[in-house]
């Protein structure tokens, strides 16, 4: 080292204040640390005087002011004495203040007057002791550190640290209306209970009632319908249990009881800040819309306050009323139009559940972490034996897409976003290499080529836009239409890069999300119904199916199934299967904190705290089914669905002169519908056909178990073996090609294509002249597709001399439907909801419609 005395200590000073440290920078550090002390020793001072008052809340007597002097003259070093001096002229500003607490003149301690007006500024120190005594625990309580905390067995680290209900201030932002965010949210200060708490921390049910078959009372109740003069009048509510009760209404009754947007807004109140600032912009544009309103009311309830009216749409008010109080929902309204809407408001509703959930966490780990040895120990119970808490399902990876893109959104641009890049490769569109690679090659082509080439490529674009927007948004030829996929999603608060701020937490920092998670380490988990079907089973050597790992379900407590119509032409089984799996006591224990697990869970009844939501664009029995057997919260149910007005009804779209026939077959039960409707078809119309030879006949087959009975029938069959043709959605390029040009031809008299395969291909089957619904279709807009199909020209291949062939070209079109009364939510789409209702009902089973 240096040698010399001066040497050392210049050689010491370098060290500590950075190389040729000159003597004013070293004064000027100095003065930094001086003052840093000082506040740092303030704070401690206000603690001495707290526990010699006895917690009376004043500081009366010159004893207590002595001891808080003497404290800090043995504390403060030089440069904050420098300090009290300089600011000792606005200590005397200030002299009546210290007045009312001292109840003593201190004009002649200028040191001390601005002393204590520096405790005072730091910790709000009022005329009531309680305010600091307050802020002293939480400062004790919520210090941010460097480290980051658990959320749940050990998985993922947050280092998010804040009061347990504190929200914290909004961020002010502004949006293209000129709206200001701050604005808005000082007006929804949390009113009432968090519905997260009031769910989560009630007691399990006793023993019986877990035991019985019998649900809970609020289950029991049953489901009433509620007018909301706020929504469509074409949409049908109705609630049960403690979501019922919110609303306060009688049933049969014209009062509309509690508006839904004052519930809305209420639990809105109560939504993490960092949602609650970003909401206006992530919502704009359902705002704009404002779908499936009542256009009347909000003409007479103009008010004027449209940036407090406007959080929600009216449809997003009734369903996030419902939503929020963790009730089952079943929601069978959606449109193109309003279907952003609704995936907004469940974003929401997931998104701060997540959020919540793991904030309550963290807190709860500081205060353990914190807590002193002599304290008693306090009981929470705020964790699932696993991390994952929402399931969504979702049928296709660009729904994936789109959804987790809305979620991300809503965190706002200040979050984190890890492995963004690799989710927009496997989850994006797809990328046209080959319509790259023949636009590089059209330079080098003659002009007959690219001419050819552009024929093709009009004729591309108009076949697929004959298919319809929804046929495109799910199947086109760039969208990424796979099935199988499932992804884990996890989410802390962001670490803040820089010096620390003094508010570090205000209960609205950055979000820090994390996609391909492993699932016991992620909070949502997105995925398919048969990716997650394979990731619980496991194949043997001899291809059976055996239950797999499926433990990262047993703690789920938002379950959610978006655009169910969809999954509903995919394999419905795989979502039963789900349902069943789910919330069963785990097998193995994951690094599991029993102490901390919910009450209901160890009870196992964590099916009766679990929400299950399904969204679809229609009612059906398997969604009505699955829906009344796994909906078991202990919240209630919520269902909104949509009658269907006469002139709205999808038959009115037919646009080809036909009589359309709609024959009822007699049912005695659900099971055996398809077995009545297969020996009508075998008994009263096959002979017909046979008899007649009627020639290009569509049978449309929604279900595949009845094509294969129907086709079944066929082959064996003498004459009409050798007569028919078959396009399902497992038929080869080339099967169909053949199959629809011997149908054009007349080589087949019968062509059976099953609804599946329309859903997926949208085949437009020329050469169809009459029309045969083994059972009606489940979504309505094919109904008009198929007929409108019976516009048919003869082929060329077709003699007109001939006396068949020009008979069979003059006979007229015609539409026979066989229905049963258990197809009542069809029917209601195609013919509307008051013809349906006489259709059921009435005393006759034939009915005929003219286009």
């Amino acid at each position: 080292g240096p040698k010399g005395k001066k040497a050392r200590k210049a050689a010491k000073l370098n060290r500590q204040w950075g190389e040729e440290a000159d003597e004013e920078q070293i004064r000027q550090a100095k003065i930094r640390k001086g003052k840093r002390r000082l506040a740092i020793s303030s704070t401690v001072a206000v603690e001495v005087a707290e526990e010699e008052g006895g917690g009376g809340g004043d500081y009366n007597g010159q004893g207590k002011l002595k001891k808080i002097k003497q404290f800090h003259s043995n504390e403060i070093g030089d440069a904050a004495d420098d300090d009290l001096q300089n600011n000792s002229s606005e200590g005397s500003e200030n002299e009546s203040d210290f007045e009312t607490l001292d109840g003593s003149n201190m004009n002649n301690n200028h040191a001390l007057s601005s002393l204590l007006k520096n405790i005072s500024s730091s910790c709000n120190i009022n005329n009531s002791s309680k305010t600091a005594s307050y802020e002293m625990k939480r400062r004790k309580q919520f210090k941010s550190d460097d480290e980051n905390d658990n959320f749940n067995n050990g998985c993922e680290e947050s280092d998010e640290s804040a009061s347990e209900d504190s929200q914290g201030d909004y961020e002010t932002t502004t949006d293209d209306e000129g709206n200001d965010s701050r604005e808005i949210m000082s007006k929804l200060t949390p009113i009432g209970p968090n519905p997260f708490h009031t769910h989560f921390r009630k007691e399990p049910l006793p023993e019986g009632d877990d035991k019985s078959s019998e649900v809970p009372q609020s289950m029991l109740t049953k489901m009433k319908k509620v007018k909301t003069d706020q929504l469509d009048p074409s949409l049908v509510l109705q609630l049960s249990g403690n979501v019922l009760e919110e609303y306060n209404c009688e049933v049969n009754t014209t009062a509309t009881g509690i508006d839904a947007k004052e519930i809305s807004q209420r639990s809105f109140s109560h939504v993490r800040p960092i949602l609650a600032s970003n909401w206006n912009s992530f919502n704009r544009k359902a705002l704009r819309k404002n779908i499936d309103r009542n256009e009347d009311e909000d003409n007479d309830n103009d008010d004027g306050e449209k940036s407090y009216t406007n959080l929600f749409t009216r449809l997003q008010d009734t369903i996030y009323a419902s939503l929020s109080t963790y009730a089952d929902a079943q929601i069978t309204c959606a449109t193109r139009r309003n279907t952003d809407a609704i995936h907004n408001v469940v974003t929401l509703h997931v998104l701060n559940h997540v959020l919540t959930a793991n904030h309550d966490i963290t807190t709860h780990n500081n205060r353990i972490r914190d807590r002193d040895e002599e304290e008693k120990e306090e009981e929470f119970r705020d964790q699932g034996y696993t991390r994952p808490k929402v399931l969504i399902l979702l049928p296709t990876r660009s729904t994936a897409f789109s959804f987790v893109k809305g979620l991300l959104k809503l965190l706002g641009t200040d979050s984190s976003v890890d492995n963004l890049e690799r989710f927009d490769e496997e989850f994006g569109n797809l990328d046209d290499d080959d319509d790259a690679v023949s636009l590089e090659d059209d330079s080098n082509e003659n002009d007959g080529e690219k001419k050819a080439n552009g024929n093709v490529d009009s004729r591309r674009k108009a076949v697929l836009e004959a298919k319809g927007k929804d046929w495109n948004e799910l199947f086109a030829d760039h969208v990424n239409s796979d099935d199988d996929f499932k992804i884990g999603m996890s989410f802390s608060r962001k670490k803040k890069t820089g010096k620390k701020t003094k508010n570090n937490d205000d209960g609205r920092g950055a979000v820090a999300a994390k996609l391909y998670s492993d699932f016991y380490h992620s909070d949502i988990i997105v995925a398919s119904p048969l990716g997650i079907k394979m990731s619980i089973t496991t194949t043997t050597d001899d291809d059976e199916e055996e239950d797999g790992d499926a433990d990262f379900l047993s703690s789920i407590e938002i379950a959610v199934a978006l655009q169910s119509d969809v999954m509903l032409m995919q394999n419905w089984d795989h979502i039963t299967d789900l349902m069943g799996r789910m919330n069963q006591q785990p097998k193995e224990s994951k690094r599991t904190d029993f102490s901390r697990v919910r009450n209901y869970l160890l009870e196992g009844q964590a099916a009766r705290w679990r929400q299950l939501i399904l969204v679809s664009r229609f009612s059906d029995p398997y969604l009505l089914s699955t829906f009344s057997r796994h909906a078991k919260s202990i919240a209630g149910r919520m269902k909104l669905r949509r009658k269907v007005p006469a002139d709205e009804a999808s038959i009115c779209n037919v646009m080809t002169k036909v009589r359309q026939v709609f024959q009822r077959v007699p049912c005695e039960s659900f099971n055996v519908q398809g077995d009545k409707r297969l020996k009508y078809f075998t008994s009263v119309i096959l002979p017909q056909l046979l008899r007649t030879k009627q020639k290009h006949t569509l049978v449309y087959i929604p279900s595949y178990f009845d094509f294969v009975a129907v086709r079944n029938v066929l082959l064996k069959h003498d004459i009409a073996s050798s007569h028919f043709v078959s396009i399902t959605e497992y038929s080869r390029t080339t099967e169909v090609t053949r199959g629809r040009t011997r149908f054009l031809q007349g080589r087949k008299r019968i062509m059976l294509y099953t609804g599946r395969a329309h859903f997926f291909m949208r085949h437009h089957i020329k050469g169809t002249k009459h029309l045969i619904m083994f059972g009606l279709p489940e979504h309505a807009e094919f109904y008009p597709e198929l007929l409108n199909m019976l516009s048919w020209r003869p082929s060329s291949t077709i003699d007109e001399d001939d006396e068949k062939d020009r008979l069979d070209i003059e006979a007229p079109a015609s539409c026979l439907n066989i229905f049963t009364k258990y197809d009542a939510h069809s029917l209601e789409r195609i013919v509307g909801t008051k013809h349906s209702d006489r259709m059921l009902k009435g005393e006759k089973s034939t009915y005929l419609f003219s286009s």
